[in-house]
């Protein structure tokens, strides 16, 4: 079926009325009615790792629920910016809709005028295309535009990314991956001197590095913590099962039996 399809247009009006009506001054929710761009931030942002849940647990019902979800909280944005006379959802979806064939001229411009190109050239040909848009807004400095509600290891990366763009950059990996050692032997000082406030100020300057090792190695540092999040739920879970076979708990265990039944875990997930 068609994304434009009928039944697609007339669903999605269909929500466009009935949010309408929920922000009704006389007829609709009390709940819905008070609500500001402002209130509504954290909702976006819980809507979104929920349906970033989804997409790992590879739960399609629930990602198409959870997509919903957004798409309320868009269409309610929306609703109380026209209610307010500042733009309203066609201004959304045009103003997307123009973004999108601005920056794809190797789909939507003339065959004659476009030529295939490779990834790179792709990734460079929409930066550049973003450059121009922005070039008649008011600049302030090359980091602009990085959201400052993104989580910290993805904002740290899309920092340290329009840093490396405007020329502030390591020469190499090594160079990088020195830094992460330099930074580790301040957080040694701090330690040793008992100043938590240099402590929790270097700490943040080693997270920050080794955020500039994962960007030198094309990962994501949001991507790479997750899995290591993921890999060490999955051993200490082990950990947990080992311990209570042996009638001890993480809590009741001693040190030297608490490294045992880690690496036992770690064994397990080699072997698997």
């Amino acid at each position: 079926m068609s994304s434009t399809s009928p039944d697609h247009l007339d669903q999605f009006s269909r929500l466009v009325d009935i949010i309408a009506r929920l922000r009704d001054p006389e007829r609709g929710c009390p709940w819905d009615r008070v609500q500001t761009h402002h209130s509504l931030r954290r909702f976006l942002l819980e809507e979104t790792a929920e349906y970033l849940d989804a997409v790992e647990s590879d739960d399609y019902p629930a990602m198409c629920d959870e997509l919903g979800d957004i798409l309320l909280q868009v269409v309610l944005n929306a609703q109380i910016a026209a209610e307010n006379g500042h733009f309203n959802m066609a201004d959304v979806a045009r103003s997307e809709a123009d973004k999108m064939l601005r920056r794809h001229p190797h789909v939507f411009a003339p065959k004659e005028t476009t030529t295939a190109a490779s990834e790179t050239a792709l990734r460079r040909q929409w930066d550049d295309i973003k450059k121009r848009e922005r070039a008649g807004r008011q600049r302030g400095t090359a980091l602009d535009g990085v959201p400052r509600c993104l989580p910290a290891l993805a904002r740290a990366q899309k920092m340290l990314t329009k840093a490396g763009q405007a020329g502030f950059e390591w020469p190499d990996f090594d160079a990088a991956l020195a830094k992460v050692d330099e930074e580790l032997a301040e957080v040694r000082a701090a330690a040793a001197n008992g100043d938590r406030r240099a402590l929790a100020e270097e700490l943040g300057d080693l997270l920050f590095t080794i955020v500039n090792l994962c960007r030198w190695q094309q990962l994501q540092a949001e991507d790479v913590l997750q899995d290591a999040i993921v890999k060490f739920r999955r051993r200490f879970t082990r950990l947990e099962k080992t311990l209570a076979d042996q009638g001890l708990s993480p809590a009741t265990a001693t040190r030297a039996e608490l490294r045992r039944a880690w690496e036992a875990a770690k064994m397990l997930e080699e072997k698997s």
